[in-house]
Order: C-alpha cells, then sequence, then structure tokens
C-alpha cells in the first residue's frame, strides 16, 4: 500500500468518528438556523441575535429541549458514512488532479474543484438525510407534515413520495453546498500555508483555521442555502396538497428570484448569523478531529 493510497484509507476511518462529533455538537444552533430560513415574513430589522435567542425560547417553550435535537437520529446514523465519503472524494480528487500537471501548479483551484466534487459525489448520502432532518426540525413551524420520529418519516416520505422524496432538490442542494465545500476547502488550504507543518496541523490549529473558513464559507452561500432548505420542504407540501411551505420553487435561480421579489434583497440574508454560529464549530470539530486523528495513524503506520 502506498502513502496516498495509505492516507485515503486512513481519512475515511477518522472522518466517520469526526463528522458524528462535529454534527452532535452543533444540532441545537442548525435547528434555528432552519426555522429562521424557513419563515417569510421574519422582520429584517429584529437583530440576529435576539432573533436566534427568541426562536431558541420560542422552540423550548412549545416542544420542549426535545424540539432543538429533532432530526438528530438520522444525522447520527448517516453522517458517518456521508462525512466519510466526504473528506475521502476530496483527498482522491485533490490526489488526481494533482497528476494533471495543468492544474499542479494550481492549488487554490484543486481544493476548489476538489471540495466541489466532494460535496456532489457525498450527496448521495447527505441530502437525504438532510431532506428527513429539516422537515424535522421545521414541522412545527409550518405544520405541512407530522413525522413521529425519523422512521417514521422514511416510511411516510417514501409511501407519499417515493424514493424521490429522499432526493428533492438535488440540484438546489449541490448549488448550494457545493461551492460552500469548494470555497470552505480553499480557505482552509490556504490558511493552512502559514503553519509550520500544514501538513499534519496541531489540534488547535486546525479547529482555529477550519472555524474561520467554515464561517467565510458559510455566509458566502447562505442565499443558496435559503432556497435549498425551502425547496426540500417544499415536495411535501406538494405531496400531501397542504396549502403552506409551498414556495413555488422551479429550480434555485427562480427561488433566488422570488426570494428577492417577494421579501426584498435583504431577505437573502436570514439565518446567516445563525449559519455562521453552527457552520464554525461543526466544521472546526470535525476536521480538527479528523486531522488530529488522521495524523496521529499516519505517523504510528509511519513509525513502524
Amino acid at each position: 500500500m502506498n502513502d496516498d493510497t495509505l492516507i485515503i484509507r486512513i481519512t475515511t476511518y477518522s472522518s466517520m468518528f469526526a463528522g458524528i462529533i462535529g454534527k452532535i455538537a452543533c444540532h441545537p444552533i442548525d435547528t434555528i438556523r432552519a426555522k429562521i430560513q424557513i419563515r417569510q415574513t421574519m422582520m429584517l430589522k429584529i437583530k440576529a441575535e435576539k432573533l436566534i435567542s427568541t426562536l431558541a425560547k420560542e422552540t423550548l417553550r412549545t416542544e420542549g429541549l426535545r424540539g432543538l435535537y429533532k432530526g438528530l437520529g438520522i444525522t447520527i446514523i448517516g453522517t458517518g458514512p456521508a462525512y466519510s465519503l466526504y473528506l475521502t472524494t476530496y483527498e482522491t480528487s485533490k490526489y488526481l488532479l494533482n497528476q494533471l500537471n495543468f492544474m499542479k501548479d494550481s492549488p487554490n483551484l484543486i481544493s476548489f474543484a476538489s471540495g466541489m466534487m466532494a460535496e456532489t459525489i457525498s450527496c448521495i448520502f447527505w441530502l437525504p438525510i438532510d431532506v428527513i432532518k429539516e422537515r424535522l426540525q421545521v414541522q412545527s413551524n409550518i405544520k405541512v407534515f407530522d413525522y413521529k420520529n425519523t422512521f417514521d418519516a422514511i416510511q411516510k416520505i417514501l409511501r407519499s413520495e417515493g424514493v424521490v422524496g429522499l432526493y428533492r432538490a438535488y440540484g438546489a442542494t449541490v448549488a448550494s453546498y457545493g461551492p460552500f465545500s469548494a470555497f470552505y476547502f480553499m480557505f482552509y488550504e490556504k490558511l493552512k500555508t502559514i503553519l509550520e507543518n500544514p501538513l499534519q496541523p496541531s489540534f488547535l490549529e486546525s479547529l482555529c483555521l477550519s472555524g474561520i473558513a467554515g464561517s467565510m464559507a458559510g455566509f458566502i452561500c447562505n442565499p443558496m442555502d435559503i432556497v435549498r432548505l425551502r425547496m426540500q420542504v417544499q415536495r411535501a407540501s406538494v405531496a400531501t396538497h397542504a396549502d403552506t411551505g409551498n414556495f413555488g420553487y422551479k429550480n434555485l435561480i427562480h427561488g433566488l428570484y422570488k426570494v428577492v421579489k417577494n421579501e426584498g434583497i435583504l431577505s437573502l440574508t436570514k439565518g446567516s448569523m445563525a449559519k455562521v454560529l453552527y457552520t464554525c464549530p461543526n466544521t472546526a470539530i470535525s476536521m480538527s478531529v479528523a486531522e488530529v486523528t488522521r495524523s496521529y495513524f499516519i505517523n504510528k503506520y509511519k513509525s513502524h
């Protein structure tokens, strides 16, 4: 087994563990982020931090602590293989692109393209997770469906919408998360160049740099994330002939147009603070744990 193959294999296992830890730690703020983005009538003059605290209190009052953790079950079940495929695809893409003469001198472009490819492939796992998770997170707000738990949600979606229901808004998801992953890895790899040992950053170094990179990428891609989330919820509204929850978006571009037309251009910032508050610790924890775990096993292998 050569070193590149070893690194990819170690990445596969270490990222499974890291992804689950990051998602569990940050799930409550992700729930608040979803609740903000689903609202069409949110008053933009309310300060972001006040809106977050207001929705958190409202959720605790009406749904209890459990309300902040809705969708956590499917997240735990699916994040391991999804995050593993995500980072493994990234490392594999980066390795293959580095073999191309016209690409190997463009590290930023390699990181950007590899991040885009990682998201496109890993959405095979991520998208069903997101569809189920986010419907559970916002069902008390739009009242289109009534899922008792993760398994009840899977059964009802498959029965009423078929397998395609789990892959609602695949294009919008890739168009949202793809640029996020591309920008994230480009920023993260660029920031790592300031380190003494960029190939094996310490836990603290990776924690800080990945948090910064995730925050920047999350803010940039927030408008696409709003439309993606609404399109995933929209499928259930159409399937159940509900009056609410159907935003009438045909695709990502049409969704962005309707948000700006009906809610104003500032509506594209909905949930951006919550998005950053979620993305920063999630990417920081997940990547730092993955980096340290990977470095540990690589060093252990090389010492033998």
